[in-house]
């Protein structure tokens, strides 16, 4: 059964393929299941506050995947809710290229209140983040681990949506 439109589910890979372990979140979305999920609307941005509050407008769900330096061995998994974050954003030490990005859209959209009502972040604890760069090993043997979880989520998503009757 497909997403109501009122109800949308929005995942956002974030990051930068030419800045290492900046492109875990791509490559999270990127190796979605995407035909299991037809009516998930998949994401890949690049970071900016703007792209990623425009990428997260109207949706009742959202998951953003990013790289972030929050002080774990590289590629540790962190996993959040936006709306128990409280004032420290933990992913507001990425030392990607995005500028104004994901901790500062954050910040903003409590201020303003318009934070979709479920909003989950997965960062990965990135290593190399240097121009031209390829994924640290770490980094790349997590990816398929966030995948995993990410999908889950969806699916349980997916689940909550059917009607009881058709529960198993």
């Amino acid at each position: 059964m497909a997403a109501s439109p009122k109800t949308p589910i929005k995942i956002i890979g974030v990051g930068n393929t030419f800045r290492g372990d900046d492109a875990a979140g791509l490559m999270v979305v990127r190796g979605l299941p995407k035909e299991d999920f037809p009516q998930v609307e998949i994401i890949e941005s690049p970071g900016t506050g703007s792209a990623l509050a425009d990428a997260w407008q109207n949706a009742a769900r959202v998951i953003i995947i990013d790289a972030v330096v929050a002080g774990g061995p590289p590629g540790t998994i962190y996993r959040f809710d936006a709306h128990d974050l409280g004032a420290a954003l933990p992913v507001s030490h990425s030392p990607t290229t995005h500028g104004w990005g994901l901790s500062e859209a954050l910040a903003l959209g409590k201020v303003f209140q318009n934070l979709p009502p479920v909003l989950i972040i997965y960062g990965i604890e990135g290593k190399n983040f240097g121009l031209g760069e390829a994924l640290s090993p770490e980094v790349a043997a997590a990816i398929p681990e966030v995948i995993r979880r990410v999908t889950e989520e969806i699916q349980a998503w997916l689940a909550d949506e059917l009607p009881d009757a058709v529960k198993t």
